[in-house]
């Protein structure tokens, strides 16, 4: 068969999306969820139609939901892992536990696939747009989140002492100061002192332990002011 004859390679839609949420994720990470064009996320893709984003995912909301299902969902393979040994050594009623398979995902794909653009995207999404009802994988019944929500509900269950308003905000809140701080890291010069004080292993295990304190300290007594 002559070249000129070889049939052109078309990636699948499903290549063309992760492509695009990938793009997503480096360029709202760094620039803000809100102030990045879906012009621009398409360019960054590498997409001849300058409306990719709109033709695979509606709009931004339908983008940044796509982009947790399809990590969520990466995640989530290992919380089954954790939730596994936890459920055979006894282990599903301890916090630290809990938080572990709630957060060492995020510590794995910061560690080992660069995941940084993520971590500044979800960041952001809990600073400015959960707050405003903006919804995560963990808020519906998805596929993506199965072990994520029965973590959540575990843990909700362990610190019956909180009303919902005040687990919500503990659990928000841990979740952020845990990405502000793997953003900090990486943000750190790439010198052996420093880094050897805040290797990877030592610093999921403190912040492990900030969160545990975090999120069980008693309820603020205001009968008291």
């Amino acid at each position: 068969m002559p070249k000129s004859a070889l049939p052109k390679f078309r990636p699948s839609t499903e290549e063309t999306r992760i492509k695009i949420m990938e793009a997503a994720e480096r360029l709202l990470g760094e620039q803000g969820i809100e102030a990045v064009a879906m012009r621009a996320i398409s360019i960054e893709a590498k997409q001849r139609n300058t409306a990719s984003v709109q033709y695979h995912f509606g709009d931004r909301t339908g983008l940044l939901k796509a982009i947790f299902e399809y990590r969520e969902g990466q995640f989530d393979a290992m919380r089954a892992e954790i939730v596994a040994r936890g459920r055979e050594f006894d282990q599903l009623g301890d916090i630290r536990w809990l938080l572990r398979a709630l957060y060492y995902p995020y510590f794995r794909h910061y560690t080992e696939r660069s995941g940084l653009p993520y971590i500044r995207l979800h960041f952001q999404y809990l600073a400015n747009l959960r707050p405003r009802g903006v919804l995560h994988p963990v808020d519906y019944d998805c596929p993506s989140s199965i072990y994520l929500r029965e973590v959540v509900a575990r843990l909700q269950k362990k610190l019956n002492f909180l009303n919902l308003q005040q687990f919500t905000m503990r659990l928000e809140a841990t979740g952020s100061m845990f990405l502000g701080a793997l953003m900090q890291h990486a943000a750190r010069p790439l010198e052996p002192v420093m880094h050897a004080a805040v290797h990877y292993p030592s610093l999921f295990e403190t912040l492990l332990e900030m969160m545990a304190a975090s999120m069980t300290v008693p309820p603020w007594n205001f009968s008291s002011d």
